[in-house]
């Protein structure tokens, strides 16, 4: 019997275990798919110089938690201070910024306000998709979006320095917290 058919068969109960650790490690299918391929690579060399794998569930957790450990501490050498990316010209799909712009958003306008400019600014719904998704009509529309611009003109960019002296605009309604993880995670990954 080859070895690979020996590790396959102590490894394949495990699998569905394994998959389902990496996702909540990672938060993303892609990547919850290549950490499992690795976790299964290195796990396969260590069975091939031992020639055994006690516990396959157990070795393959910590090998995966090990790999995500070592994956966000490279990445941590990469972030770039909030300061320098907001002069950047490029977009920065660093979740933190996006996280920070949505939340300004929704200092200055309301839930519905956000909504609106997020899917005709960033999503480039037309009007009329907007209005038959948000149960309006279109010159609602049009008059929402022409006073969410105005007030972000009125306000100006966000400069880190502006905002720590700024005082918060105070909302009536503040939208909930899982509306603005929706909207950054959907920011991010460019669908709505």
């Amino acid at each position: 019997m080859q070895p690979w058919t020996e590790f396959e068969e102590a490894v394949r109960p495990h699998l569905k275990h394994v998959r389902a650790y990496c996702s909540y490690l990672t938060s993303s299918k892609w990547e919850a798919e290549d950490l499992m391929q690795e976790a299964l690579l290195r796990a396969f060399k260590q069975y091939r110089d031992t020639g055994r794998l006690r516990h396959p569930r157990s070795l393959l957790y910590k090998i995966a938690r090990n790999l995500q450990i070592d994956a966000h501490r490279r990445r941590r050498g990469l972030t770039v201070p909030i300061e320098e990316a907001m002069q950047q010209p490029h977009h920065d799909p660093d979740y933190a910024s996006v996280r920070g712009m949505v939340e300004w958003l929704t200092e200055l306008l309301s839930e519905r306000e956000t909504e609106m400019l997020l899917l005709a600014e960033v999503f480039d719904y037309t009007y009329q998709d907007i209005a038959d998704r948000l149960q309006c009509t279109v010159p609602a529309v049009k008059m929402v979006l022409h006073r969410s611009k105005n007030a972000l003109r009125k306000r100006g960019r966000p400069d880190i320095a502006d905002y720590a002296r700024s005082k918060p605009v105070r909302r009536k309604y503040k939208p909930l917290p899982y509306k603005i993880e929706r909207w950054t995670l959907a920011l991010m990954a460019g669908e709505i």
